[in-house]
């Protein structure tokens, strides 16, 4: 089943005093590289969208950036999913430009009106991490630093011996990751309604020129949610939920059920 980004009215029936607001303006855009055969940049395709999926993100994230480049000293604000081929979905503060014509745009405004109480159907790829237990570092000015963050599979699995650890991954998979996905709820104005179906855990590394080879982890996560807060859920929808956000994680996909 297709999961489509929710639209305008998608809460028409709801108590008016209980709908959500947006505080900022939003854009839901479909973006298509213009890369197939007899299109401008059908020759570079190959290097463009490499078939490596350990290169795949990190182009991705390059290509997306050239629809943000009005503001050249800006911070990366916007969430984006690959679809696949050269096809990919993406929420943003600010509209995408196109000067160049190298993408086929379809943008809209994003004005979900929800409701405390409803139901939804939502798809989420993410990057879901945990702080290591422990204190967290103290920097020179004596507080706290962030603590390291390492995925919640392999952090549910550091206490299983190697040599099992394969015959448990997709059940601690599916365990770690719903307690997680419950924990931003609490905080993100939500909770998780029913199962929770999780699919291909991957682990994917990044191009580094220098240092240390780095990469995150990848899960497919898809069930329901209701809504608690709609404006804690509204506002965390657009920073996006997990790390390695700007490699195409983080957007959260909804529809009505």
């Amino acid at each position: 089943m297709a999961l489509q980004p929710p639209h305008r009215g998608l809460a028409a029936g709801h108590p008016e005093q209980r709908r959500s607001s947006m505080t900022e303006q939003l854009y839901l855009s479909r973006a298509r590289l213009r890369s197939s055969r007899g299109e401008a940049l059908s020759a570079i395709a190959p290097l463009l969208i490499p078939d490596d999926p350990n290169q795949q993100a990190g182009h991705a994230h390059r290509i997306l950036w050239m629809l943000f480049q009005d503001v050249s000293d800006a911070k990366r604000d916007f969430l984006w999913r690959d679809d696949r081929g050269g096809k990919y979905l993406i929420l943003s503060r600010r509209l995408p430009t196109d000067p160049h014509g190298l993408f086929e745009l379809d943008t809209k405004a994003f004005e979900p009106d929800l409701a405390s109480g409803q139901r939804l159907r939502f798809a989420l790829r993410a990057n879901p991490t945990v702080a290591l237990k422990g204190a967290r570092p103290v920097d020179e000015q004596g507080t706290r630093t962030r603590g390291q963050r390492v995925d919640v599979v392999m952090a549910a699995l550091h206490d299983i011996p190697s040599g099992q650890r394969a015959q448990h991954r997709d059940r601690i998979a599916r365990e770690a990751t719903s307690v997680w996905l419950n924990g931003q709820g609490a905080k993100a104005g939500f909770r998780v309604d029913g199962d929770l179906a999780v699919d291909g855990y991957t682990q994917i590394g990044v191009e580094r020129k220098r240092g240390r080879p780095a990469g995150f982890s990848v899960l497919d996560m898809e069930g329901r949610i209701e809504i608690t807060d709609p404006a804690a859920f509204l506002g965390k929808l657009a920073q996006g939920f997990g790390s390695a956000k700007a490699f195409g994680n983080g957007l959260m996909l909804i529809r009505r059920t």
